[in-house]
C-alpha cells in the first residue's frame, strides 16, 4: 500500500468514525459488536460493511453515475432509477462479477483523478471482500 492510498482509507476511517457515536477508543469494539463483549473477526467486518453500505445509499443519483462512468462499470440506468436503485444495481454486478471487484477495487486504488468519498468507501469496503 502507498502513502496516498492509505492516507485516502484513513480520511473514509475518520468520517466514519466523526458518524459514529463519541465514545473512549476502548470501547470502540463494541461500537462494531452490537454486544457488550468482545466481537469476532467475521461479526466486526460484516458490522463495519453494514455501516459502510448505509452511509454508501445517502450519496446522490449523479455521484453513483460519475462513480459507474468513471470506473468502467458497464450497467444501464434508467432515469427513474434512484441512487438508491443505482447503488443495487453495483452491489449486485459486482457480487455476481468476481474479477470485476478486483478490477474496480484496482481502478478505485490507483485513480489519478481527484478521490471522492464516495470512491474512499468503496475502495475500503472492497478492500474487505477476499
Amino acid at each position: 500500500m502507498k502513502s496516498h492510498s492509505l492516507a485516502k482509507e484513513l480520511i473514509a476511517l475518520g468520517d466514519a468514525l466523526l458518524k459514529a457515536p463519541n465514545i473512549e477508543t476502548k470501547h470502540l469494539g463494541q461500537l462494531f459488536s452490537g454486544a457488550g463483549g468482545v466481537p469476532t473477526q467475521s461479526n466486526a467486518e460484516m458490522n463495519f460493511g453494514i455501516t459502510t453500505l448505509a452511509q454508501l445509499s445517502k450519496h446522490k443519483r449523479s455521484e453513483w453515475i460519475e462513480f459507474a462512468q468513471a470506473h468502467s462499470i458497464n450497467i444501464q440506468f434508467n432515469e427513474r432509477d434512484s441512487a438508491r436503485n443505482i447503488m443495487g444495481k453495483i452491489m449486485s454486478y459486482l457480487a455476481d462479477n468476481e474479477s470485476e471487484i478486483q478490477r474496480v477495487r484496482n481502478s478505485v486504488s490507483h485513480s489519478k483523478e481527484p478521490s471522492n468519498r464516495l470512491s474512499q468507501a468503496l475502495n475500503i469496503l472492497l478492500k474487505n471482500t477476499h
